[in-house]
């Protein structure tokens, strides 16, 4: 087997986006592979054509394939190294401009539009992290020709407490009967403002734990309720989604959707939206439920249904594990990445 040396060039993000970048690199390692990951600071995300800069001279020699998420990866071109980039999803989806400030509708449309646009014309390969986002790089930019390689979760971190049964260590003691989580910004878009309105609509014996994650703005007053968690390191997560009866995801827009794929993979059903890219992660009626999109009692009959069915909960856990182990891990996400690779001239 050949052993590629892939140089990954990743600005820190403020979302799901920089846990792919991470799944990348462990996925690559774990296949036997060499991969670099080189991170920059924040302000690249605005100003990639400064990328090279803060790399150094010849930043780029001695591997086989330079890598990029598509805001990115058109500064990173250079003769002679093959180039992919990576949509994670495109800011300019017109269901995303509801949930965007007029600041960052015109951001997004004069410039991140072209940032993509430059990144899909000059990589050899594009890879879009869901058919979703595949859809949309055809319909934005006319380029069919992309790849499909879905996020991996590394189903040997994330896996399923011992029975599946709920574990009482990652979440905040209480007297809840149903434990719910939410894991996300709280933002619009992710459907955080949502969430009060739905724990209006459940029982009192109820509470969902939520992340205070990346970003400061909240979209709602949280409902009494909800109780926040902060915003926990790896194992944290796992420990919380171990400790959760399923995982309530209401967002709008997604590319992938990681935080669905993730909870499956420890075992618990998903209640989300059937739009974007979730149907791809979660299939309705098997691993969890797809609601209507701002639903609101759709989004409480369905929690309340699996959390007064604990034989349903578990059925549909186990297919969550047995989907993402087989969909979703790292196995999946390395092959295609390789194809990739070897498409480009690797």
């Amino acid at each position: 087997m050949r052993r590629f040396r892939p140089l990954y060039v990743a600005p820190i993000g403020r979302g799901g986006v920089d846990i792919g970048i991470a799944n990348i690199t462990r996925a690559l390692l774990r296949a036997g592979h060499a991969p670099t990951l080189r991170r920059l600071p924040y302000l690249h995300n605005f100003l990639p054509m400064l990328a090279p800069l803060a790399l150094g001279r010849g930043w780029w020699r001695g591997y086989d394939v330079i890598q990029g998420r598509s805001r990115v990866a058109w500064a990173l071109k250079r003769r002679g190294v093959p180039l992919v980039t990576t949509v994670h999803h495109l800011t300019t989806d017109p269901l995303l401009q509801p949930y965007s400030s007029p600041q960052q509708r015109l951001f997004y449309r004069l410039v991140e539009y072209t940032y993509d646009w430059l990144s899909i014309r000059r990589a050899d390969v594009t890879v879009c992290v869901s058919r979703y986002t595949q859809q949309q790089v055809a319909l934005t930019y006319g380029k069919r020709d992309t790849l499909v390689v879905y996020d991996g979760i590394d189903t040997d971190v994330f896996v399923p407490p011992p029975d599946l049964r709920r574990s009482d260590h990652g979440l905040p003691a209480g007297d809840a009967r149903i434990r719910l989580l939410f894991v996300g910004n709280r933002t619009r878009r992710k459907g955080f403002d949502l969430l009060p309105a739905i724990m209006e609509r459940l029982p009192r014996d109820y509470v969902l734990f939520y992340t205070t994650s990346f970003q400061r703005v909240q979209a709602a007053p949280p409902h009494p309720r909800m109780i926040p968690i902060g915003t926990p390191d790896r194992d944290g997560l796992v420990a919380a989604y171990q400790s959760c009866d399923l995982l309530l995801f209401p967002a709008r827009v997604e590319g992938f959707g990681i935080v669905a794929a993730e909870a499956g993979a420890c075992g618990r059903p998903v209640v989300t939206t059937a739009a974007t890219a979730l149907p791809e992660v979660v299939e309705h009626g098997v691993t969890g439920w797809l609601c209507r999109m701002d639903d609101v009692d759709d989004f409480a009959t369905r929690v309340r249904q699996l959390g007064e069915d604990a034989a349903l909960r578990r059925a549909m856990g186990l297919a969550a594990r047995e989907r993402v182990v087989r969909l979703f891990g790292y196995d999946q996400l390395a092959a295609g990445l390789l194809a990739a690779y070897e498409r480009a001239g690797a």
